[in-house]
């Protein structure tokens, strides 16, 4: 790989969303048609011109997920969770998808819509095999799929509102013994109940309050301790 690709930012493949082998013979189909017209109407027609790299995730033709920014309000506290997955959005034409890119919506969590990009996040699109014995590997129904470390396995489980069922390495259970309350989908740490039930209430409340996701109770998020044993010493 040349300093010129290890400078360029990686980000998910457009199919990160897609796992239905018959859904994606038809996406495909609709990438190699409308995907290419979109790019040249957006360029030539609005000057707006989509990074090397960049997609959105289609998940049926003319629906795809962006990325939105998700600030959260709290007793007049701000707290940005930072970029977060759309639901399925209709961009069917090049004005749509230029709508949502200019209310501030992103094709990737991480990167500008108008940045060039590598599509290289997991092992999946990666030559040769480099996480070889990563522990972080799942079975899809394209086969399996690896995960370079625990924040690329755990950002896969966010964006599908499942819950992590892996092992997480010994840094995530340190900072897990530190703490009353832990979510481990989104790594964070509440010192108290009422917070959990803030974050808790979020993310289940029906958008526009929350966003309406499954996620672990207050009590899951609880981190249980083991109890210190006694130690007796008998007398001589």
């Amino acid at each position: 790989m040349t300093t010129k690709a290890l400078e360029t930012i990686s980000v998910d493949p457009w199919d990160f969303f897609l796992e239905d082998d018959l859904a994606t013979e038809h996406v495909e189909r609709f990438r190699e048609q409308e995907w290419p017209q979109m790019l040249k109407e957006l360029k030539h027609d609005y000057s707006y011109s989509i990074g090397i790299g960049q997609e959105p995730h289609w998940v049926t033709p003319g629906t795809a997920v962006l990325y939105h920014e998700v600030i959260n309000i709290s007793y007049g506290k701000e707290e940005n969770t930072g970029w977060h997955p759309t639901n399925p959005l209709p961009i069917g034409n090049a004005v749509q998808l230029l709508n949502y890119l200019k209310k501030g919506f992103r094709l990737r969590a991480n990167v500008d819509a108008l940045v060039n990009v590598e599509l290289s996040e997991t092992a999946d699109s990666a030559e040769g095999d480099p996480y070889e014995d990563t522990p972080y590997v799942i079975p899809t129904a394209k086969g399996q799929r690896k995960f370079i470390n625990w924040d690329a396995y755990r950002n896969y489980c966010m964006h599908r509102g499942v819950a992590p069922t892996l092992e997480p390495p010994k840094e995530i259970l340190d900072k897990m013994a530190k703490s009353a309350y832990y979510c481990l989908l989104h790594d964070h740490i509440f010192d108290t109940e009422r917070a959990a039930k803030q974050h808790y209430s979020y993310y289940v409340a029906r958008p526009p309050r929350g966003r309406g996701m499954r996620h672990a109770t207050v009590e899951q998020m609880k981190v249980v301790k083991p109890k210190p044993t006694k130690t007796t010493t008998k007398s001589e």
